[in-house]
């Protein structure tokens, strides 16, 4: 039952296209609509949270989620630069701001030198006012000064780093990013007003100018219900056994992403 309950929900949110931050109706008033008992409803409501299409929070109720469309992903674009792309609002919160001396005591590890002085800043990125992940960048203290970067600036709300570097005339020409599977600690769930242990994707990318300057070091943890990440497989041989025909792997689209579940009951 508790399945069929949770396709009719869904049912009603996309067919009545519900905006994120709408509430659904409580537990007991679906248990008494429906006939169903409060831990059915509970069951329901877990599996929509695990498909990505709403959040509970505690104390208040059972909201729709944004539902963010995949995009492709084929040049080096900033968290602000996505959002902005598949028309959704982006916002940060910043959690931390630091700088760091070169040879500091307490420096956060990064792959920049230590005799060079660092800034550090965490973030919680939203999405129409929606926590969906947290983010750590390290910068070099000459490129935070190039850029105007202070705890005042990476306060605002709609603060881009990328606008900055862009407006202070640095251009970015590449970079890599390694990716992997971690549940969100407790710390981490608190602040993304999710359970201990849900899953996250890891991001770590490292950003070089035209020059191959690194400038920045980006650690970000993501929602698993809203990362898409997908790579392009090529096989550069044209025969061969598998053990010897080599490959590349290239980054073709990534990014937020809604979850296709196909609906169990009949609707009228």
């Amino acid at each position: 039952m508790y399945m069929q309950l949770a396709n009719a929900l869904e049912a009603h949110i996309v067919d009545n296209r519900l905006e994120a931050g709408t509430q659904l109706p409580s537990e007991p008033t679906l248990a008494a609509e429906n006939n169903l008992s409060r831990a059915t409803i509970l069951k329901a409501f877990e599996l929509l949270v695990d498909r990505g299409l709403v959040s509970r929070r505690r104390g208040k109720g059972t909201f729709v989620r944004s539902r963010p469309m995949e995009r492709s992903l084929p040049e080096l674009t900033s968290f602000s630069q996505h959002i902005d792309s598949l028309g959704l609002a982006p916002g940060n919160v910043l959690l931390d701001y630091a700088e760091y001396a070169p040879l500091a005591t307490g420096r956060p590890d990064s792959p920049f030198p230590d005799t060079i002085g660092i800034v550090a800043l965490e973030r919680l990125r939203t999405v129409g006012g929606e926590a969906v992940g947290l983010q750590k960048l390290i910068v070099p203290d000459f490129i935070a000064a190039r850029v105007g970067l202070d705890e005042p600036t990476a306060g605002r709300p709609d603060f881009s780093f990328y606008d900055a570097l862009r407006n202070a005339g640095i251009v970015l020409a590449g970079g890599e990013e390694t990716l992997r599977a971690i549940n969100a600690d407790k710390a981490e769930a608190s602040n993304l007003e999710v359970p201990t242990g849900t899953a996250l994707i890891e991001v770590d990318r490292l950003s070089r100018d035209t020059s191959g300057q690194l400038i920045e070091n980006v650690r970000a943890r993501y929602l698993g219900t809203h990362y898409l990440y997908r790579v392009t497989l090529n096989n550069q041989s044209n025969g061969g056994s598998h053990e010897s025909n080599s490959g590349s792997a290239a980054r073709t689209g990534g990014g937020f992403a809604p979850r296709d579940h196909g609906l169990l009951v009949e609707r009228g």
